[in-house]
């Protein structure tokens, strides 16, 4: 079965600002889960099954520990990045644009991030034989980034490969 967090988790600041500022969070998916529930209730591996479930329905732990060496800050402001050209810019902030309006990007809500928050720089990045552009996240830059949240060792090879 997908494993649940650890009881530590649930106590990291996030938690009470998710709980302060759900229109920040919204979680969709274009899953009917009543639905897969209801094909997949003769399913032979019924934990499996409802840890599938329980994950579509509150979201997946990826292994993080969002303290792992004991001196990560609660809040990370990590938007350092600085977008090189006019151009890709404007990129930037039109996919960000975009993003809010499908739902999958949190709408503005002022300057400074709210306790238990990490940002990521978003950056432009060409695609390969085009000129066109890219958004991407970077998830691995700085010191206290998301990456370096989560235990390679658990993340690597045949267990996630055999979801």
């Amino acid at each position: 079965p997908l494993p649940c967090p650890p009881a530590e988790e649930y106590k990291h600041t996030a938690l009470k600002t998710i709980h302060d500022y759900p229109h920040l969070f919204h979680v969709s998916t274009p899953i009917n889960i009543d639905r897969l529930a209801s094909i997949l209730s003769i399913h032979p591996n019924r934990v499996f099954v409802a840890s599938v479930l329980r994950t579509l329905r509150i979201g997946l732990w990826p292994w993080a520990d969002t303290d792992p060496t004991g001196d990560f800050p609660e809040t990370w402001d990590n938007a350092w990045a600085n977008i090189p050209t006019a151009e890709e810019r404007e990129f930037v902030l039109s996919q960000c644009k975009e993003e809010v309006e499908k739902g999958q990007h949190s709408p503005p809500f002022g300057p400074d991030l709210l306790p238990g928050m990490y940002s990521t720089p978003n950056v432009a990045v060409p695609k390969p034989h085009s000129e066109d552009l890219r958004l991407v996240a970077n998830q691995s830059a700085g010191e206290f980034c998301q990456n370096n949240m989560v235990n390679k060792s658990e993340t690597k090879g045949a267990r996630l490969d055999s979801l």
